[in-house]
């Protein structure tokens, strides 16, 4: 299934904080995620999903970005979600 398409406003819900209010942005992780074309990593990657069959929609952005964690310190697709959910500059 594609992936649904993020809403611009930001979150705000009670006793929810924006990660952006509690990661740094000039740490190496978080500088190319601002760079990056996101909007062009969806367009190519659009011939690879299926409007009706496949898994539950996930963010390209997030696909794309574990997939690079994984490359980057080699990690299995377990290691790398583990991560992912315990570090907020994942």
């Amino acid at each position: 299934m594609k992936p649904k398409k993020l809403t611009p406003e930001p979150q705000r819900e009670l006793f929810r904080v924006e990660l952006s209010f509690l990661v740094d942005a000039n740490h190496p992780l978080v500088k190319p995620g601002a760079q990056i074309n996101w909007a062009a990593f969806e367009e190519h990657l659009a011939p690879a999903y299926h409007d009706e069959t496949g898994a539950l929609e996930i963010d390209t952005r997030l696909m794309v970005a574990l997939g690079y964690l994984k490359h980057q310190h080699d990690l299995s697709d377990e290691a790398v979600v583990a991560g992912w959910v315990e570090n907020p500059y994942w």
